[in-house]
């Protein structure tokens, strides 16, 4: 997560320093020419971020008197929001890139290192698909025409059983949801309306973009370290733009790998106390860790009811199954609901193959088994990609999740790299993908998850070919 062009180093500094209030609202700022002396920069540098600061409102300038520091609004400009008083009362998209990897991925002849998800020799690994109980709710499908919107109560129940939190005590605070990607479209809707700032940790799950562009959704990156999320700039983010709510993925973060440590999940729920921030939590990673447990849930340490949580079973099971759930305070889920109802009731046939596994079948075994898959194919592409570490590389090993987030060599740029490596039969995704405007972003996303460890060999060894030849063009 170190490794950024010299631009972004300088814009992300220049930010810290006027979020963080080290520089005070109002104030002038150094001008171009002193900061690219001290900081050994071109000015070009300094003048394009100072630019990029300008369109954020963060920074206005003067003719002949300089730049200086975006005072905050009057306060009758920040409208006072309380998004639990809400419960009682289309912009363009990004292409989606899933719909362009399905194509590429058609074939089959891909090596797929772009899939976020578990493939078939996980889920064959298991006891789910031949269990017995699954084989015989076909008939029981034919006889549940429709579930309630809510979803299955026996699903609901064993979900807030398996959770066993104080926050979450009983079906009533659980909704089935297609998926994650409908229960956080569900959610944003409810929490905001387009021209509304949402804040979001950044690089992030390019899903949740797509979700918070087609509703039109300011979305205000906040940086992220090897802790996780910067909650010290969250601080200055929140004050200054009043954002409707927080997404976050603090377990195993996708793209990035990382863990939002306990002191700072603390400090985000004291934070979000202070302002009265909805949290999004998105935890859909928390269960495939390869060694030790992860830090609690932020839910599970919330004690004012601001902490949405969202989880999925595509990610720990199967992800053609669609199932995932909300969970949260019930007049939240009553607004869930009744969006819910314009759509139709999640899958009856998935809640009832799914239930009739968990009740009968052995999910803490399946759990254990996803992990050592995923752990040994993690650890033979970390074993690659130390090899390819004189290539000019660098990257964390994950502690659990799908992903590692690799950081290419100065002058390396990644679509170029990925070009080359479809040409050699390999599919990655490029870091510009988890960004919520065009830049510079020189990662790409490796996911370990989706082939079989011969198939991850292979194509480890493709891309050593690939970043072989790239070094040697750069000279």
């Amino acid at each position: 997560m170190s490794r950024k062009t010299l631009y972004q180093q300088v814009y992300h500094k220049l930010r810290y320093l006027i979020l963080s209030g080290e520089w005070t609202m109002g104030s002038a700022l150094p001008s171009e020419r002193s900061l690219s002396s001290e900081w050994n920069v071109s000015r070009n540098t300094i003048v394009r971020a100072f630019v990029e600061l300008e369109d954020e409102g963060l920074v206005y300038s003067k003719v002949g008197s300089g730049r200086f520091v975006q005072p905050l609004p009057p306060v009758d400009a920040l409208t006072p929001f309380c998004w639990k008083d809400r419960l009682r009362q289309e912009s363009t998209a990004k292409p989606s890139h899933l719909t362009e990897w399905s194509r590429m991925y058609s074939s089959n002849s891909l090596i797929n290192f772009a899939f976020g998800e578990g493939g078939n020799h996980t889920l064959l690994a298991s006891d789910f698909v031949q269990h017995a109980s699954v084989q015989r709710i076909f008939t029981q499908a034919l006889a549940h025409y429709l579930l309630p919107i809510e979803g299955h109560p026996e699903l609901r129940e064993w979900i807030v059983s398996w959770m066993g939190l104080e926050q979450v005590p009983s079906a009533e605070h659980v909704i089935m949801t297609s998926g994650s990607q409908e229960a956080l479209y569900l959610t944003a809707s409810i929490l905001a309306k387009p021209g509304d700032a949402v804040a979001v940790e950044m690089p992030t799950f390019f899903g949740a973009l797509h979700v918070f562009q087609s509703l039109g959704l300011r979305i205000i990156p906040i940086p992220m370290d090897g802790d996780g999320m910067r909650v010290d700039v969250l601080e200055g983010v929140l004050a200054r733009y009043r954002p409707r709510f927080l997404y976050t993925v603090p377990t195993y973060h996708n793209p990035t790998g990382l863990t939002l440590s306990l002191p700072r999940r603390k400090q985000l729920l004291a934070l979000s106390e202070r302002y009265n921030l909805p949290i999004v939590e998105d935890d859909a990673y928390r269960h495939l860790h390869f060694e030790e447990e992860p830090p609690p849930t932020l839910k599970s340490l919330d004690t004012q009811g601001n902490v949405i949580y969202i989880n999925t079973f595509s990610k720990t099971l199967s992800p053609g199954l669609r199932l995932g759930w909300v969970s949260a305070s019930k007049p939240f889920l009553q607004q869930i609901v009744r969006r819910k109802e314009l759509m139709a009731t999640t899958n009856t046939f998935a809640q009832l193959m799914l239930l009739a596994y968990l009740q009968d079948g052995d999910w803490g075994q399946h759990l254990e088994k996803s992990r050592q898959n995923y752990r040994s194919q993690a650890e033979v592409m970390g074993r690659y990609l130390q090899e390819f570490t004189p290539h000019g590389i660098s990257f964390t090993p994950p502690r659990g999740g799908f992903y590692y987030w690799v950081a290419l060599p100065e002058g390396m740029r990644p679509q170029e790299i990925l070009e080359a490596s479809i040409a050699n039969g390999v599919l990655f995704a490029t870091g510009d993908m988890f960004l919520s405007r065009e830049t510079d972003q020189p990662f790409i996303r490796l996911s370990y998850s989706h082939e079989p460890i011969e198939r991850v060999e292979e194509g480890m060894q493709r891309l050593g070919e690939v970043l072989a030849l790239g070094r040697e063009q750069r000279g």
